[in-house]
């Protein structure tokens, strides 16, 4: 949507999300999942990442196939074309794209009071090359339990019935973000385990932050966080590294005790030093988010917050004051977006503007409505009517006025076209339509 809360672009119903607009060799792209998702217990899905460009026509489809995986056993996974999850889609600057995964697989849960043959919700990451959906690196959790042993799960995800059969593993680890260093490591995050991850390029765990404990960390006052989401590094100079977070403090074992919060927190890894740089909270308005959630840094420094599962946006002055607050549905689970972004977008959609018009017998007035779903660049509309398809004179001008823009002319006809302006220029042209003998 725009500034004005007005709808830009609308695509097909579906089980979609997590639509983000980056850059790929330099161009806009928008990026979003396409598959099939399941809420809570589960909290994860199945798909591909598609990416559209800037006309929204679709140029790259990212996909794993299920290859030695497992899935709910509920589920048809001979149907499953790809296998990634929704949780993260980052295009890097290599031209690469790190997403995430989960196999439901079996495994010794003895240690957290589960049987010896119980079933676990692995959670993978992969890096891959976008243009041929080659595998460059991919990693899963299960593999490196020696240094993220399951007991540590348990304070904050206890096991409690789950992990007895394939219809409901247990899910522990619940991947959200992956983001890539220079040097070729990653940090993830992990929700159930409320930590962050460092993962060396050879896949070890060089340091675990846990937003409780501290895990290898010194935690500094305020700084407590747990099945937050969206980490994101902010800057790395040297062993200081500065990070930010959506805080959600709230899932499904635990809610409305403590207010979801955006964090800056600083990182010193060699002193293993954590601080709190800054809180951002809106006072007048508590928001407990059980899921999903972002923080985003606008290069003015204002921040945006997307509250997941709680249908709320809000936008932070740096000094951590509201500068807006949209809510766009009910709560409790019924509406929701899984994260939020405010990003500068230019639309230049491939199909043509479309125009329906009506006559009023009451007025012997003819109404027009015109749009054009994804265009971001026209101001106003020429509209041409007439009695003869192949004979119609220009009519009037109007401003545009939001998505659907409508004007009225003085007269009954019968067909009507229309041509969105800007730039100085037509820059599209809607087909001939018959007027509609009423409204």
């Amino acid at each position: 949507m725009s500034d004005e809360g007005e709808l830009v672009w609308e695509w097909n119903y579906g089980d979609l999300s997590a639509f983000k607009a980056q850059k790929l060799d330099g161009k806009d792209v928008v990026t979003f999942f396409n598959g099939v998702t399941w809420p809570e217990p589960w909290g994860w899905g199945y798909g591909a990442i598609e990416i559209f460009d800037d006309s929204y026509e679709s140029i790259y489809n990212v996909t794993v196939n299920g290859t030695g995986l497992q899935t709910l056993d509920t589920q048809n996974a001979t149907e499953m074309e790809s296998w990634l999850d929704m949780h993260e889609a980052l295009i890097t600057p290599e031209g690469t794209m790190l997403v995430t995964g989960y196999n439901v697989t079996q495994t010794d849960l003895t240690s957290v009071g589960g049987p010896a043959d119980g079933w676990l919700a692995d959670c993978m990451f992969y890096e891959i090359d976008i243009k041929t959906n080659t595998v460059l690196y991919k990693w899963n959790a299960l593999a490196h339990e020696d240094q993220i042993p399951l007991t540590d799960a348990l304070p904050t995800y206890p096991l409690s019935d789950y992990g007895q059969n394939q219809t409901y593993p247990w899910g522990p680890f619940h991947i959200n973000t992956v983001e890539k260093f220079d040097d070729g490591s990653y940090i993830i995050s992990s929700r159930h385990y409320c930590s962050i991850f460092k993962i060396s390029a050879d896949g070890s765990v060089e340091w675990t932050l846990h937003g409780q404990t501290g895990g290898d960390f010194e935690l500094g006052e305020d700084v407590n966080f747990c099945y937050q989401h969206d980490i994101r590094v902010r800057s790395l100079n040297g062993s200081v590294l500065d990070i930010s977070l959506f805080n959600n403090a709230n899932a499904a074992v635990i809610n409305a005790t403590n207010q979801t919060t955006g964090l800056y927190i600083r990182l010193d890894t060699q002193n293993r030093t954590a601080t709190i740089q800054q809180e951002f909270i809106d006072p007048l308005d508590a928001i407990y988010a059980k899921s999903q959630g972002n923080l985003q840094t606008l290069p003015n420094g204002n921040v945006i917050m997307g509250y997941g599962s709680t249908p709320r946006i809000k936008e932070y002055y740096p000094n951590g004051t509201v500068a807006m607050s949209v809510e766009f549905g009910p709560g409790n689970g019924r509406v929701y977006s899984y994260r939020a972004y405010r990003l500068p977008w230019v639309g230049r959609p491939s199909a043509p503007p479309k125009a329906f018009a009506c006559r009023d017998s009451s007025t012997n007035e003819t109404i027009i409505y015109m749009s054009w779903n994804g265009a971001t660049e026209h101001s106003s509309w020429d509209f041409y009517a007439g009695y003869s398809e192949t004979d119609l004179q220009l009519a009037g001008r109007v401003g545009k006025s939001g998505f659907e823009t409508s004007a009225t002319i003085n007269a009954e006809v019968s067909y009507v076209r229309v041509e969105a302006q800007g730039l100085n220029a037509a820059l599209g042209t809607s087909e001939v339509v018959a007027v509609q003998n009423q409204c």
